[in-house]
């Protein structure tokens, strides 16, 4: 039986919504379902907008809102990440 080591990570796509200094959220994972989800720390190498990625996190119990739009986002602290080629 071969062992799935991404059983437990979702896909997800890289957005960049814009410098969190002026009025954006920085890069934020939007799921399949379209939930948007803000990483408290992205690894610099997944920071490109519309990057496939497969992810697991951990929810943190804080929600932040920010100008990209009126979305209260969920704070996430990412436990695995890596590139999805699969897609």
């Amino acid at each position: 039986m071969a062992c799935n080591k991404d059983k437990d990570m979702v896909e997800a796509t890289v957005v960049d919504t814009g410098d969190i200094t002026n009025e954006g959220c920085g890069y934020v994972l939007q799921l399949q379902d379209n939930a948007l989800l803000q990483p408290e720390y992205l690894p610099s190498a997944y920071q490109h907008g519309g990057l496939k990625v497969k992810v697991k996190y951990t929810h943190t119990g804080v929600q932040d809102t920010c100008k990209f739009g009126s979305v209260v986002y969920d704070l996430v602290s990412i436990q695995d990440i890596k590139k999805n080629i699969d897609r």
